[in-house]
């Protein structure tokens, strides 16, 4: 079939253009996800808290999920304008200082509106109308929550809250999180038994560290995998619809958000080693070395060594006479103590500019104490 060459304004288009129809092919939707966090002070010590809205509507309406929308073909010119637009519109918070792609999702089947069609009245056959769904996530971090104002109109609400609520075995630092960790192990552990793969059994052990001896808190997407392959999460017991029993370990999420999410901590744990700025982010421009490492136990779910880990961070790797700083340094200035609080005003630091957009080679090695036993019984795993 011929087709008039030119196009809007006179413009010649080439002939593939005029041949082309998507109508051929697969039909996708695009998304884009804001997967903000911030550091957030409760009860005197600091919590890593994300931005979550609820669904108002099926699927999963009443379920949490990330900020998030379909792409405007028209408009949005990448997803992550998409993901900062659905930001704004669903809870009014604007674009944060730090901002980086998080990661592409295209599991089949991760949003049930794939499956959506309805039976056709006369011959009783099956008409799709639904669209398989990929998103693009973008990792978003703030020194602190900011305000929110969700829209009755786009969701349920929104809301901060502790990503530990989603992934409670992730945060060690307290007894609670702990038991929680050895009940996913012990659960985990049943599984490989039943399944009597060895491939499994070396899966668990590099992902909970041989029994939590040797725990690596970056590892959180492998733990997460572990769990949902072995069917003790909601998320993996749902029908095609989206539907499941409620059953399993942590608070569900929508889609594939818990999935997301644990992409998310992992890459955080690993970034506030090697990339000071991603710390800025979450800590602010100043603070005292005890804030500090509250921010960076709260990302990584572990107590850290005071000592060793004011040397960590305050000390080169060379002359510690002359007491050169390795990413932060003293202001000359200290935090005002309230009327009537003991001890000495603490000393407030600052990142030194030149390490903000470096990447540190080699990285922080962050003194963690063991999580191998109770909380009072913690011992130092490394020095600075």
């Amino acid at each position: 079939m011929e087709h008039d060459r030119e196009g809007r304004g006179g413009e010649d288009v080439p002939e593939w253009a005029l041949r082309y129809d998507a109508g051929e092919y697969p039909l996708y939707a695009v998304t884009g996800d804001a997967v903000a966090l911030a550091r957030d002070v409760r009860d005197g010590a600091a919590a890593l808290v994300a931005l979550v809205v609820v669904r108002g509507r099926d699927p999963f309406a009443g379920l949490d999920a990330w900020p998030g929308g379909f792409m405007e073909w028209a408009t949005d010119p990448t997803t992550r304008e998409t993901a900062l637009r659905e930001l704004m519109e669903e809870t009014s918070v604007a674009e944060p200082a730090y901002l980086e792609p998080l990661g592409s999702y295209t599991q089949n089947g991760r949003d049930p509106r794939q499956f959506a069609g309805h039976p056709d009245p006369s011959t009783g056959e099956w008409v799709a109308t639904g669209a398989r769904v990929a998103t693009n996530a973008y990792l978003m971090l703030m020194p602190e929550p900011a305000a929110v104002t969700a829209d009755p109109d786009e969701t349920g609400g929104a809301r901060w809250t502790s990503i530990y609520q989603y992934l409670p075995w992730e945060d060690l630092r307290g007894d609670a999180g702990r038991r929680a960790a050895r009940e996913v192990l012990d659960a985990v552990e049943r599984w490989a038994a039943r399944a009597g793969d060895p491939g499994v059994r070396e899966r668990i052990d590099a992902a909970f560290g041989g029994g939590l001896r040797e725990w690596n808190e970056e590892r959180v997407a492998e733990r997460w995998r572990l769990l949902f392959d072995a069917r003790l999460v909601p998320e993996a017991r749902r029908d095609r619809w989206g539907r499941s029993d409620g059953a399993g370990f942590g608070r569900e999420m929508a889609f594939d958000h818990r999935r997301i999410l644990a992409d998310a901590l992992g890459r955080l744990r690993g970034k506030i080693k090697y990339i000071p700025n991603a710390l800025r982010a979450l800590a602010g421009n100043e603070f005292t070395l005890d804030e500090l490492q509250d921010a960076c136990e709260a990302v990584a779910g572990r107590p850290l060594h005071r000592a060793n880990f004011r040397r960590a961070v305050a000390l080169t790797r060379g002359d510690r006479q002359t007491r050169t700083p390795r990413i932060v340094a003293g202001t000359g200035t200290r935090r005002r103590r309230a009327p009537g609080e003991p001890g000495v005003a603490p000393e407030v630091f600052t990142f030194i500019p030149g390490v903000l957009r470096a990447r540190l080679d080699p990285s922080l090695r962050l003194p963690f104490l063991s999580v191998d036993g109770p909380a009072g019984e913690s011992s130092a795993e490394s020095g600075a």
